[in-house]
């Protein structure tokens, strides 16, 4: 009784709130003295709110500043990296391998040593990611707001797709700091049988079919580190969607926005601390094997034969909505 009770209390109390009112008869239903202190209270708002406008614009401006200072600074690491600026030995350092050019696989060890990234790579996106020499950023700056930020992940030519860069852009809703409107990432063009965000399985026909059966086909998703240029998307409002599939959408884009920042804000400018080991904590290692993966079978009808996974391109779990599992944060000292 005493919850229905609190029940009744609660919505009595609502009402005089007058939450089905509009604001302006909201305040215009106050006391005369309330509603003349509230009305000054929304003055001193709106000097706050053209202030945060104010703010914001200049830390858009002042990102935008240092971001083309950086800019020849990371176009020289890249020219390091790739091997297309040499460093001249020291005085008196042993002579070393020299037809070794830049720093091999120098972007796939800074993914591997931040948790963040590193949950999403699979055995079979190492080998991709090898041939990955570049990450690079950009913010969107329209007439000083920002708009969002883009991210550029650079190839070199290699069998798995034709691509030269991919791209994942976040747009930001530029009238609230911070809130995401949708994400954007480059469709990949993936060589025949190259594919790795897929497995293909094949079922065997029954036994006593017809000798030309040909086996059964089934394509399933998998977790992938590209899948990250496939992201989650926010159902139009004509499409109806029950709460909880709404709040799992929500953490999964969460998730995927917090990858993205993390690259920008952290594994860009700070890549040569992550590639040292500097950046990160001995929890954050990354050991091959360690994450070894189930595949579940193909099941077919009672009676039929096994099935058999013909791994055409990738292994691992299927992945719910496009989007990866929420990340833990990276560790950093």
């Amino acid at each position: 009784m005493s919850g229905d009770n609190d029940t009744q209390l609660i919505q009595a109390k609502m009402a005089t709130l007058g939450l089905d009112q509009t604001p302006e008869e909201f305040v215009a239903g106050l006391a005369p003295p309330v509603k003349r202190r509230v009305e000054a209270l929304q003055e001193l708002q709106a000097k706050h709110d053209e202030l945060e406008a104010q703010f914001r614009k200049e830390r858009a401006e002042l990102e935008a500043k240092y971001e083309k200072l950086y800019a020849p600074l990371y176009v020289e690491r890249s020219d390091i990296v790739q091997g297309s600026k040499e460093v001249p030995p020291k005085e008196g350092e042993p002579a070393g391998d020299e037809s070794v050019k830049g720093i091999p696989e120098f972007w796939l060890t800074v993914l591997l040593k931040c948790e963040v990234t590193m949950d999403m790579i699979k055995d079979k996106d190492m080998d991709v990611l090898k041939y990955l020499r570049d990450v690079q950023a950009e913010g969107l700056v329209v007439e000083g707001v920002s708009h969002g930020f883009k991210l550029r992940f650079l190839f070199d030519s290699n069998p798995y797709f034709t691509n030269e860069v991919l791209e994942k852009t976040y747009h930001m809703l530029p009238e609230d700091d911070g809130v995401l409107e949708r994400a954007e990432g480059t469709k990949i063009e993936w060589n025949a049988g190259k594919d790795v965000t897929v497995k293909i399985m094949k079922k065997k026909p029954k036994k006593g079919g017809k000798g030309d059966s040909k086996p059964q086909v089934k394509t399933e998703r998998v977790d992938s580190f590209f899948n990250f240029f496939d992201p989650p998307q926010v159902p139009d409002g004509e499409e109806e969607i029950d709460e909880d599939t709404m709040e799992e959408l929500q953490a999964i884009i969460e998730a995927d926005y917090e990858v993205g920042a993390t690259i920008r804000e952290k594994l860009i400018p700070e890549a040569v601390s992550w590639y040292t080991g500097e950046a990160m904590d001995e929890d954050g290692m990354y050991l091959p094997g360690d994450d070894d993966e189930d595949d579940e079978d193909f099941e077919g009808e009672e009676g039929e034969d096994e099935d058999e996974d013909e791994e055409g391109a990738g292994a691992g779990e299927g992945q719910a909505a496009g989007g990866q599992a929420q990340p833990p944060e990276c560790k950093q000292q």
